[in-house]
């Protein structure tokens, strides 16, 4: 029974995604980071800021994957290894559109907005 409602409820909310206008114009929030969000801002604050303007505009389920592994190399390239990939799967996990969480994909969109179509509001990005 309680696999049945959970399924349930993941369906209704994917349902509610899909029937959700698509934002159009661009993010509608001024654009603001956190830094590294979960993570002490060592000498990679950089790489996390350049990773929370692309999670702000969102886009593609690629192009997260795309932010999310370029924010990966970014820190490795500092010397945290272990910390680049520990942080690959935290944004990979815990960074979802689906999540009403101020770091998430699209956060420059009202929630559940963010994730459109390849090449879909690139011009207003």
């Amino acid at each position: 029974m309680k696999y049945y409602l959970v399924s349930f409820l993941y369906a209704s909310l994917l349902a509610s995604c899909a029937l959700h206008p698509k934002p159009v114009g661009g993010p509608m929030k001024p654009f603001t980071s956190d830094g590294c969000s979960c993570w002490p801002d060592w000498d990679y604050y950089e790489c996390c800021y350049e990773h929370d303007k692309i999670y702000w505009a969102g886009g593609s389920p690629k192009e997260r994957k795309e932010a999310d592994l370029k924010l990966m190399n970014c820190v490795a390239e500092k010397g945290h290894k272990i910390t680049a990939v520990l942080m690959y799967l935290g944004v990979r996990i815990g960074g979802h559109g689906w999540f009403p969480t101020p770091f998430r994909w699209g956060f420059g969109h009202p929630w559940p907005e963010g994730y459109f179509q390849d090449n879909q509001n690139k011009d207003e990005k």
